[in-house]
């Protein structure tokens, strides 16, 4: 039953798996099963704090265990897609006591063929059009929560309250502050074929090399050194133009936290991903971070660069150290 762990005959030790803190009691319902597909998700509270958890065996989520799935792509978007799922049903319950769907919104700046924004319908797969164009930005999560990293375990209740209460205020300074607030994805994909073309006809002509009177091997060790100089002078434009982007989206903003820029192979763009910014937003900003936002995406549009903003995600990039 929800609430109590229940061993097996093989007596296998079983664990607690943590997903969010939050002050407002949620209910679950039978079908809503943890990370591992087989333990209800259920919530306990110690001092006015819920944790949201289910149980797991600590065998199959040993850290050995974990360390050899963690190098299975497969298992990880299985895995952390159930973790992000717990999660966001306590965050769109409301207080009828009852669970909201999630409207996703996805938006790609300017690709060609595509309506300016889709909002994804999380628990059912669905796609709408997007009702920014009449004005009005949805998703908003109607309760706050500390959102946990994915595979956060604990032996037992115990061993979870004994290391949260320690951090007690400050989590409940962290629900109270973003009670308004989500979290919105900013990517930035620069194609650097254009952008280099358009940077040198800013500068009205390509950099060049002298390379007359060159001895054996010598163009080579140039062409080297040009290629050198052209990525420098990329670099430089590219942090220009960010700074800029930046500047102009920020008084629309409660926080920003800049993250690791994904490689091609995970991201699966032919761009290079230039930009990983998660931003705080107050639901009364939305529209004009996302005007914000747009305007920069048309100002530089023809510079190569991509905008990719996606939300309201839970506050992972925001949360304070427990």
């Amino acid at each position: 039953m929800p609430g109590q762990i229940q061993r097996n005959t093989l007596d296998i030790p079983f664990g607690i798996y943590a997903y969010c803190f939050t002050q407002t009691p949620v209910s679950f319902p039978h079908t809503l099963m943890g990370i591992d597909d087989e333990h209800e998700v259920y919530a306990i509270e110690r001092n006015g704090l819920f944790a949201i958890v289910s149980a797991l065996s600590l065998k199959e989520f040993s850290e050995d265990a974990l360390d050899k799935k963690m190098t299975d792509m497969v298992w990880i978007a299985s895995k952390a897609k159930k973790h992000e799922e717990v999660i966001e049903f306590v965050m769109t319950y409301t207080s009828k006591g009852c669970h909201e769907p999630l409207y996703r919104f996805s938006q790609s700046t300017f690709n060609k063929g595509e309506p300016e924004g889709i909002l994804k319908k999380e628990d059912e797969g669905e796609e709408r059009e997007n009702p920014q164009r009449t004005g009005v930005l949805t998703g908003c999560y109607s309760i706050p929560v500390v959102p946990l990293r994915f595979c956060t375990i604990y032996k037992n209740q115990e061993t979870l309250f004994q290391t949260i209460l320690p951090h007690k205020e400050k989590i409940i300074k962290f629900l109270n502050y973003t009670t308004d607030k989500t979290e919105w994805s900013v990517k930035i994909f620069c194609d650097k074929k254009v952008f280099m073309d358009r940077y040198d006809q800013r500068k009205g002509q390509p950099i060049k090399i002298d390379q007359t009177s060159l001895l054996p091997g010598e163009g080579y060790l140039l062409a080297k050194k040009k290629h050198k100089i052209c990525e420098e002078a990329l670099r430089v434009e590219i942090q220009r133009i960010l700074q800029d982007i930046y500047s102009t989206v920020l008084p629309y903003t409660d926080g920003c936290r800049f993250l690791r820029c994904f490689d091609k192979k995970i991201h699966g763009r032919s761009s290079d991903m230039v930009m990983n910014a998660a931003f705080l937003i107050k639901q009364q900003m939305l529209v004009s971070f996302r005007d914000s936002m747009n305007i920069q995406g048309e100002k530089y549009k023809n510079e190569g660069l991509v905008f990719e903003l996606t939300g309201p995600w839970p506050p992972y990039s925001f949360c304070p150290e427990l």
